[in-house]
């Protein structure tokens, strides 16, 4: 078999390999790593390898992990299949699940010398992702700002320790997936009560010129609405809807832990025709909508800032589209 022809089946392996396992790539949204674990490419490997033993191949990745935090567990080899190199990340012994996480090598390819010809190492996989889906969102966060990193670093250290390894045609495949602390949802408070939050939240709308609607809301709930109007014509009742989400989970006094809040409103919602009084204040809507909505997630900064999760960054979300835009039309389903 030569060698272009024995690569070719060793990345055709790895492809199989892959499509049969999860990947970060592949986790809902409702996941914290799935905001942030976003390799490329998974089913190429990150960088191949000559000249070098498979010992000394597997001994590199493994002393690279090892060094970057995660203990060794075990490395489960078969014929004609890549290597599975199990580590773990020990967070706490008696409390918390221990993000554990599989390494794929390929050591199929040999020269006559039994180096490899070459080896190829793969991204990384999470074997336990289903209990971390489960976890309550703070511990996600914690666990996530442990591993990425982790991660990143074992690679890093990788790199720098084969490079004189590393085959001509082959470059380092990998880059940083840790870019700092993402929310789930939205701008994440913690230590708050959630009617405290409400009523934050519609005095910071309200001194911006919303107005808010009352809703039948339970304040216990994991999911709660705010609902404002924005006047289109300011001489006149009614308005554009203007809503909030608030996704919450609690600690046990009853606290935010975190609730995160987002913005839930349709910007190319149907508004009342302006008529011949309402042409200027029809024109002006989207300068004033905006200027409007600045003002309240200022007003929510300021006020809130003391309560904003640690680590994470107060953000004002990017519109859509401007209010009352046209709808656009459904994205055509591609046909194959």
């Amino acid at each position: 078999m030569s060698i272009t022809s024995g690569v070719r089946k060793a990345l055709i392996g790895g492809l199989c390999l892959l499509a049969g396992a999860t990947a970060f790539s592949q986790w809902p949204s409702s996941n914290v790593l799935d905001l942030t674990y976003k390799t490329q490419g998974t089913a190429l490997p990150v960088a191949a390898y000559r000249n070098m033993s498979t010992t000394e191949f597997r001994s590199m990745v493994r002393k690279a992990f090892q060094e970057s935090g995660f203990t060794f567990v075990s490395a489960n080899a078969q014929k004609d299949k890549p290597t599975v190199i199990r580590f773990e990340l020990v967070v706490d012994p008696n409390t918390e699940i221990n993000p554990t996480i599989l390494v794929s090598i390929d050591e199929s390819l040999l020269d006559s010398r039994k180096n490899c010809n070459p080896c190829f190492l793969r991204f990384t996989e999470i074997s336990n992702e289903q209990e971390m889906k489960a976890l309550p969102w703070m511990m996600q966060y914690k666990l996530t700002s442990l591993l990425l990193p982790a991660i990143d670093t074992a690679y890093s250290n990788i790199e720098l320790t084969g490079r004189t390894h590393l085959a001509p045609s082959f470059s380092f495949n990998y880059k940083s997936q840790w870019k700092g602390e993402i929310n789930l949802f939205g701008n994440s408070y913690i230590g708050i009560s959630l009617p405290d939050l409400k009523e934050r939240l519609i005095n910071a709308y309200r001194s911006a010129g919303f107005t808010p609607i009352e809703n039948d809301a339970n304040l216990k709930s994991s999911e709660l609405d705010l609902i404002f109007s924005f006047p289109i014509d300011p001489t006149k009742d009614g308005g554009a809807i203007y809503k909030l989400k608030i996704n919450s989970q609690f600690d046990a006094n009853g606290h935010c832990y975190p609730c995160e809040i987002a913005e839930n409103y349709d910007p190319y919602q149907r508004l009342p025709p302006a008529g011949l009084s309402g042409v200027f204040d029809r024109a002006t809507l989207e300068s004033r909508f905006s200027a409007a909505r600045s003002t309240a997630f200022e007003n929510m900064r300021i006020d809130l800032e003391s309560y904003l999760r640690p680590r994470s960054g107060f953000t004002v979300p990017t519109k859509l589209a401007p209010l009352g835009s046209p709808r656009p039309p459904p994205t055509p389903i591609a046909v194959t």
